[in-house]
């Protein structure tokens, strides 16, 4: 009996362990879901550099990720934060980049000045915390995996309104030197009808590089897609040539989140009246701008 019941147990001790395999063969030979997912070999390097804040020295923490299998020095993404802080949409972004061949650095604006994120952290002044690009910036150029000459910079909501007013010739040659400037900017959310209408917020003599803004038609803080057509519009010709701008229909305010549907209280919402923000994350529009994105850098920072 006992060895009648262990050979059953055998048979389907063996059964269970022939179907797992078959399982697992047949789930090695699907497809991949999503190829941002398909993350190359990395070198990933936690970094620290001095900017001088509210007259003391702080440190800005960073993670700088470069593909192991580039050759040469390869160009780099600065990567700025929303109000929130970090997410997991600098990850997603970030490793599209690097499949792209591009290293990334996010900045952690938050962390080394002791902040919890949210608008309680907000800077009084709109580019009170530019010296942390330029001490991005200058991180990079020292590096000798890093090509000085193909750096790019973008943010997400508050850090897209410091990416747009970085690529001002005013605030360019204030933090990282006369004639100095980043390669290539793409700005996501940035809030449009901020610029030349709010004080610390001017977005005239862009420097000479490619500049993109990608935002939903949704956006609570500023009429979204309306606001970004006004302010190009608005620009000198010498200025909106450097302009590009990409409106995701039906999308909302941070519409590439994965924390699903929330909303909150804003008394910088409907063009600083106040008001509600809603966030409807989607999923297309997300998978539109990262491709957008990734392709935008690859062209522009291309060795020439």
């Amino acid at each position: 009996m006992r060895l009648l019941r262990l050979n059953a147990a055998t048979v389907s001790l063996c059964r269970s362990r022939k179907a797992l395999a078959i399982v697992l063969l047949a789930i090695a030979s699907l497809p991949v879901a999503h190829a941002w997912e398909d993350t190359p070999r990395l070198r990933i390097n936690y970094l620290t550099y001095p900017v001088d804040w509210n007259g003391k020295t702080v440190m800005i923490g960073s993670r700088l990720q470069v593909p192991l299998n580039a050759n040469g020095k390869i160009p780099a993404v600065i990567m700025l934060h929303g109000t929130a802080g970090l997410s997991y949409t600098g990850v997603y972004y970030a490793a599209a980049l690097k499949r792209a061949g591009i290293a990334t650095l996010e900045v952690d604006q938050w962390g080394g000045r002791d902040l919890p994120g949210g608008a309680s952290s907000r800077p009084k002044g709109l580019g009170d915390m530019l010296p942390d690009v330029a001490g991005a910036y200058r991180l990079l150029v020292q590096r000798s995996d890093i090509d000085a000459q193909r750096i790019g910079l973008m943010g997400s909501s508050m850090g897209g309104i410091e990416t747009l007013l970085m690529m001002t010739r005013s605030h360019s040659d204030a933090t990282l030197g006369k004639d100095v400037h980043v390669k290539a900017a793409v700005a996501l959310y940035p809030i449009c009808w901020l610029y030349n209408r709010v004080p610390g917020a001017d977005f005239v003599d862009l420097v000479d590089a490619p500049v993109r803004i990608l935002v939903g038609s949704e956006d609570d803080y500023d009429g979204g897609g309306s606001a970004c057509e006004a302010l190009l519009r608005d620009l000198a010709p010498s200025d909106v040539a450097h302009m590009s701008l990409r409106i995701f229909s039906g999308a909302t305010h941070i519409f590439d989140s994965f924390a699903g549907t929330f909303e909150y209280n804003d008394p910088t919402a409907n063009r600083r009246q106040g008001g509600i923000i809603h966030v409807r994350p989607d999923a297309q529009a997300r998978e539109q701008a990262r491709d957008d994105l990734t392709q935008f850098f690859a062209a522009a920072l291309r060795q020439q």
